[in-house]
C-alpha cells in the first residue's frame, strides 16, 4: 500500500507541474551557434566541421569551440586564477539552481557605440521607477544592444563601443546578493575596458555570481519572469555555451 501511494504521488505530482508549465510560454534568449558569430577577438572562434566516417551511415559533426562561445555563463575560475583559492569553482562544480529563479528585467538605453559605463545610479533610478531587486534573483541587462547582433564582417559593429557595467554597479549588484547578471552585449564590462579594468568580472565573479552574455529577445521578456539555463557539465572549464530560457505567463503580452 505504501508503494502505491508513493508512485501515485509521483505521477500527481508529475501532472500537477506538467499542467502548471502549460499555463507558459518559452522565450528563447539564446543566439544560433554558427560559423562567423561574433567573439571577443582574443577567444577561440565557432567551427561547426562535418565529419563523414566510412563505415558508419548515421551523419556526425564535429565542434571547434570555446568554452565562451556564443550565450555562455561565465564561472568563478574565469577570474579566479590561483589554483588554491577555494573560489576557483569551474563550470562542472556550480549549482544548476545558479541558473534557475526569478528574473528582473532591468532594461536601460538604447546606447551609442561609445561604451557607456551603466553605473550604480543606472540601477537605482530603475529601481525607483519600478521595484527593487531582491536576493537570489536572476538580473538581466536589457541594454537594447542586440539588434547589432550579426555574422561576422557585420558583426563587427557588436564588438564596437557596447556598455557594460562600472565596478561600483557590480558591487552594488553583487552586495544585493543576486545569484546571476546576465547581458545582451559580448561582455558584461563596456567596451572600453580591459585587463585589470575589468572591474563588473572582478567584482561579480570570485563573489559567486555568475555572468551571462550575449542573451538576446530581452525585448520579449516582461520584468518579472522565471529564468532558466542549463551549462554543459565541462570538467575544469570556466565557461560554457547555455541555452537560456524566461517562462512567462501566456496571460501576459509580450512587452
Amino acid at each position: 500500500m505504501a508503494l502505491h501511494n508513493e508512485r501515485d504521488l509521483q505521477r500527481r505530482s508529475a501532472e500537477a507541474l506538467r499542467d502548471a508549465l502549460s499555463a507558459y510560454r518559452i522565450i528563447d534568449l539564446s543566439r544560433e551557434l554558427t560559423q562567423g558569430i561574433p567573439t571577443i577577438p582574443t577567444h577561440p572562434k565557432f567551427f561547426l566541421l562535418p565529419f563523414p566516417a566510412m563505415t558508419d551511415p548515421a551523419e556526425f559533426n564535429q565542434l571547434v569551440m570555446g568554452d565562451h562561445s556564443g550565450t555562455h555563463v561565465d564561472v568563478p575560475a574565469h577570474f579566479v586564477p590561483d589554483p588554491d583559492d577555494q573560489r576557483r569553482v569551474h563550470t562542472h562544480e556550480i549549482p544548476l539552481t545558479g541558473l534557475m529563479g526569478r528574473a528582473v528585467k532591468v532594461s536601460l538605453g538604447p546606447y551609442d557605440p561609445v561604451s557607456y559605463n551603466i553605473g550604480r545610479e543606472d540601477i537605482t533610478e530603475w529601481e525607483a521607477r519600478n521595484f527593487a531587486i531582491e536576493r537570489d534573483d536572476i538580473v538581466l541587462l536589457d541594454t537594447q544592444w542586440e539588434h547589432r547582433w550579426a555574422l561576422i564582417p557585420e558583426g563587427y559593429d557588436y564588438l564596437r563601443g557596447w556598455p557594460g557595467l562600472t565596478g561600483e554597479a557590480a558591487i552594488y549588484l553583487r552586495d544585493k546578493g543576486v545569484k546571476a547578471v546576465g547581458i545582451d552585449c559580448i561582455s558584461i564590462d563596456p567596451g572600453d575596458k580591459s585587463g585589470s579594468d575589468l572591474r563588473a568580472h572582478y567584482e561579480l565573479l570570485p563573489a559567486g555570481v555568475l555572468v551571462m552574455e550575449n542573451l538576446c529577445n530581452l525585448a520579449e521578456v516582461p520584468q518579472v519572469s522565471y529564468f532558466l539555463a542549463l551549462p554543459l557539465r565541462l570538467k575544469g572549464a570556466t565557461g560554457s555555451p547555455i541555452r537560456a530560457i524566461s517562462l512567462v505567463p501566456k496571460t501576459i503580452g509580450r512587452q
